[in-house]
């Protein structure tokens, strides 16, 4: 249940129409239809917040990030529905996406930097998706630990709602998670 849930959410936001829901939870585009439309009655802002977004999208030619960076979508104009659907759903991934993305990127920054200016052994390897992963020694933890949510944190400050950090520690992925 969770799972589907967890696809609703996240697959409506991204631009998921019924057929590809359907085709994701093994049910009828006629189901997946009424999730949607369900999902988009109860949480009305999200309706809005898509709606406008595509709107001003197809007047602008454009999309930003919460960042600012800019992403020009020509799909909007097209003639074509199918393209100019998937402009549509490019306009909202960016901007959830991009967003993310860009949060990501000066996290890893703002962490570099904390982590360059102490004398930690430990060095920052790796991204995966809104994941960091670090290696070194198990006695940096404490201090890596408190660097690494302060980093992380440091580009969404100022905004809501507030951005929560989980950190992991083991000396395998695995473990860590």
């Amino acid at each position: 249940m969770r799972s589907k849930a967890k696809m609703i959410n996240y697959g409506i936001v991204y631009g998921l129409g019924d057929y590809g829901l359907a085709d994701r939870l093994n049910i009828s585009r006629g189901e997946a239809r009424e999730f949607i439309d369900a999902y988009l009655n109860r949480f009305g802002k999200i309706r809005h917040f898509m709606d406008q977004t595509v709107e001003k999208a197809t007047d602008e030619g454009f999309v930003t990030t919460l960042f600012g960076r800019r992403r020009n979508i020509p799909e909007l104009r097209s003639t074509n529905g199918q393209t100019r659907a998937m402009g549509e759903r490019l306009a909202l991934n960016t901007i959830v996406q991009g967003t993310a993305a860009d949060v990501m990127t000066l996290a890893m920054i703002e962490v570099a930097g904390a982590l360059a200016a102490t004398d930690l052994k430990t060095e920052m390897i790796l991204t995966i998706h809104d994941e960091l992963l670090f290696e070194g020694p198990k006695s940096e933890q404490n201090e890596l630990s408190e660097l690494v949510e302060r980093g992380m944190i440091a580009p969404w400050r100022e905004r809501q709602p507030p951005l929560a950090v989980d950190i992991g520690m083991g000396r395998t992925w695995l473990e860590a998670k």
